[in-house]
C-alpha cells in the first residue's frame, strides 16, 4: 500500500488533471495504516522494524494528506470553471464531494443580491438647527456627511445625535424651528397683499 500511495501522490502533484484512484482507495489506505498501527501497540522505538513501522506510518499519514488536499483544490477549481471532473478518476468520497460542490454552486449562482437601502431610505437622517457658540471644525455626522466647518454664531443644521452632543458641551445651542403650515402661508400672504 506504500508503494501505491506514494505513486498516486506523485502523479497528482505532477499533474493538473485528477488522477485516477481507485472507489476504496482512500478505505484502504487508512485501513492499512490502522492495521500497521495496531500491529506495533505499544510501539517499540527501540527495535528496527519498530522505528520503521512509525517512520512508515508518519510518511503515509502525510502523503495521504497531501494527496487529499491536491485532488481537493483541483476539485474545487474544477467546480468554480464549471468543468466536468471525470467520474471515473473519483474515490466514492470525491464523488460525493463533488457533486456537493456542484449543486452548492448552482444555488449560489441562483441566488439574488439582497436588495440595498435606496439613497432615499439612507439619507432619512432628522436634523435640528443649531447656533454655534464657538468655533466648530469639520465633524462628521452620524449620517457619515462632513459638516462645517462653524464659526462662533454661525446657525446651521446637523443630525440630531450631533446636536444634541455639541448641546450638552456648551459648544452649540438648539433653535426650535417651527414648522410652516398652509394657514400660516395664508396668513402671510394676505398680510404681504395688505401692505
Amino acid at each position: 500500500m506504500y508503494n501505491e500511495l506514494y505513486k498516486a501522490w506523485k502523479s497528482e502533484i505532477t499533474s493538473e488533471e485528477t488522477q485516477p484512484l481507485s472507489e476504496d482507495f482512500y478505505q484502504r489506505a487508512e485501513a492499512y495504516l490502522s492495521g500497521t498501527e495496531q500491529e506495533n501497540t505499544p510501539p517499540d522505538e527501540h527495535s528496527a522494524k519498530g522505528r520503521l513501522l512509525l517512520k512508515e506510518q508518519e510518511i503515509m499519514k502525510r502523503l495521504l494528506t497531501e494527496l487529499k488536499e491536491v485532488r481537493l483544490r483541483k476539485l474545487l477549481a474544477f467546480a468554480q470553471n464549471r468543468q466536468v471532473v471525470n467520474d471515473a478518476n473519483l474515490t466514492q468520497e470525491e464523488k460525493k464531494l463533488a457533486k456537493d460542490f456542484e449543486s452548492s454552486l448552482q444555488v449560489f449562482n441562483q441566488r439574488k443580491p439582497e436588495p440595498q437601502p435606496s439613497a432615499s431610505l439612507a439619507e432619512t437622517v432628522e436634523l435640528s438647527v443649531v447656533r454655534f457658540l464657538q468655533d466648530i471644525p469639520e465633524i462628521v455626522g452620524t449620517d457619515l456627511k462632513i459638516y462645517g466647518p462653524f464659526k462662533k454664531e454661525d446657525v446651521g443644521s446637523l443630525p440630531n445625535q450631533n446636536a444634541a452632543a455639541l448641546v450638552r458641551q456648551g459648544a452649540a445651542k438648539e433653535i426650535e424651528v417651527r414648522r410652516i403650515s398652509d394657514s400660516d402661508k395664508n396668513v402671510q400672504n394676505a398680510a404681504i397683499n395688505n401692505k
